[in-house]
């Protein structure tokens, strides 16, 4: 996984960049933001980072990132300054700015495998939304959707196709900015979601890391933290009260045991997206080998064999990393700045040096975990 953690570091490095200039140029709310971005960024790099040394170096930066939020909340309390005009228009900004409104073109078909998901997502939405009036009293739609398992399976393009089948509008939420602690405003955020999604019905509000809002709640929580949790219960206990009313909440997690129980009941659908079977990793390399010229001894059914306990996530890695293989050839022959140079087409060994490379990302261990809580609590 060199590749993955190489991007999580750019990332990493990008939003505490991004933080640090707001932070310098007096923008303490967007400067959270970022600092929460960076934050939930090296958790992931301290979980994957083998190295003792470079953990500690991230562990550093979060305990800096997270005393410097701590500063700017204190800084913020004691100015209360949030009623002026201008600060709300500031404040809008940014809020807009962590919502991605946008209409997707995924297609079923874009997502190997996962039929029994999609069967699922079929009934529990498209249908509903496309037939509203067959979906009442008893038969009234389900207004929270849980889709939950390792990451890098498809959970995001699962709800992307969703919205696309019923010509949704798909509101994409950061769950960073929800939970940025703003003395109050993150409850105005949440309510400002939920009237977003009315006004642009039929809609889906996607929660990726929904374990993030949805955790389980404890005594010691942040009260404002605690108030959010009790806003999106209540926003979604709400859903639906007008026949009329087109809205589903689709929220995605990697640990659903961190589900509080009062939000498990509201995702009323929980649909287990688990690793590709063998079909499905298959149809992976044919997705992301569109458009790549191959040898003739790429052998798809051996790498689908060789990519057991991988996700499709891992698999588009291993793509990525093999077809670099050839241009790699040509940049130390310098050839590659002259434009009728040709790489070769992708060979079966440069699938196997990638898979030398790029390892699984998840443990047996961990795929015991998520098929022990479907059992318990998958509706599918």
């Amino acid at each position: 996984m060199e590749y993955d953690l190489e991007l999580l570091r750019e990332v990493a490095a990008s939003y505490a960049k991004k933080a640090i200039e707001a932070d310098e140029k007096g923008n303490p709310r967007l400067a959270i933001i970022y600092y929460y971005k960076a934050i939930t960024t090296l958790k992931k790099l301290v979980k994957l980072e083998s190295r003792e040394r470079i953990k500690k170096i991230y562990e550093k930066r979060l305990r800096q990132y997270s005393a410097r939020i701590q500063k700017l909340l204190g800084e913020a309390k004691s100015k209360r300054s949030y009623s002026s005009g201008k600060e709300e228009s500031e404040f809008e900004k940014v809020a807009r700015e962590a919502v991605i409104i946008e209409k997707p073109k995924v297609r079923w078909e874009d997502i190997a495998d996962l039929e029994n998901a999609k069967r699922a997502l079929m009934e529990a939405i498209v249908w509903p939304l496309q037939r509203p009036d067959l979906f009442r009293g008893s038969r009234r739609p389900w207004k929270g959707i849980l889709l939950f398992g390792p990451p890098g399976c498809g959970k995001t393009l699962l709800a992307k196709a969703v919205a696309s089948n019923v010509d949704a509008t798909f509101l994409n939420v950061d769950a960073a900015l929800i939970l940025s602690k703003w003395l109050g405003e993150s409850e105005k955020i949440v309510k400002s979601i939920f009237n977003l999604a009315r006004k642009n019905q039929p809609a889906i509000i996607f929660i990726d890391e929904v374990d993030a809002i949805a955790s389980v709640r404890k005594s010691d929580d942040n009260d404002a933290i605690h108030r959010v949790k009790t806003i999106f219960l209540t926003e979604m206990d709400g859903l639906l009260s007008s026949p009329d009313e087109r809205i589903v909440v689709i929220g995605a997690t990697n640990v659903p045991e961190a589900i509080d129980p009062a939000f498990r009941r509201r995702f009323e659908k929980r649909i287990y997206v688990p690793l590709p079977d063998f079909g499905a990793r298959k149809e992976i390399f044919r997705i992301h080998l569109k458009g790549v010229e191959i040898a003739g001894d790429v052998d798809l059914d051996k790498l689908a064999e060789l990519t057991e306990g991988y996700t499709g996530h891992d698999i588009a890695l291993v793509v990525r990393e093999a077809i670099m293989y050839p241009i790699r050839e040509l940049a130390e022959k310098g050839l590659l700045s002259k434009k009728d140079a040709k790489p070769r087409p992708v060979n079966m060994e440069d699938f196997l040096r990638a898979l030398r490379k790029v390892r699984s990302s998840i443990t047996k261990e961990e795929i015991r975990k998520y098929v022990e809580w479907a059992r318990k609590y998958a509706s599918e």
